[in-house]
């Protein structure tokens, strides 16, 4: 009995213990919009994305430091989630005019590549396909 509640015990402490691979610190690259980074989080029974730090292009698109950029983060099958991409559209002045989520799919690659792709394409500055590295 006591091997049995023993095993159990190692058994719920190593459930407990693995975390969902999306979480921590995810930077872009590859595109304008590099040098961003979002720090994943549990929100609920989700995640959410929050930006900590705003680089290059989202900067003049009106993106600013604690903007939520992922949200509604929610698993679909191993290392697929779906949920939602923050999208801003700006004036000339650089004056926001529209602010909506997008549906999104995440996928980390087998090289540690987190791709987010947008359910259509569209004709955007920053595109509908995003990759991110994890940075912590």
């Amino acid at each position: 009995m006591k091997k049995y509640l023993l095993a159990t015990f190692l058994i719920l402490l190593f459930i407990g213990c693995t975390q969902d691979p999306i979480l921590g610190q995810w930077e872009r690259y590859g595109d304008e919009a590099a040098g961003s980074v979002v720090l994943v989080q549990p929100a609920g029974d989700k995640f959410d994305g929050r930006l900590i730090w705003v680089d290059g292009i989202l900067k003049d698109l009106g993106f600013y430091e604690n903007d939520i950029k992922w949200r509604d983060i929610l698993a679909v099958g191993p290392n697929r989630w779906r949920g939602k991409d923050l999208i801003k559209i700006v004036d000339a002045n650089g004056i926001i005019k529209e602010v909506e989520y997008k549906d999104v799919y995440f996928t980390l690659m087998g090289d540690g590549t987190l791709e987010i792709r947008k359910f259509a394409r569209e004709e955007e500055i920053v595109g509908t396909e995003q990759k991110w590295r994890k940075i912590q």
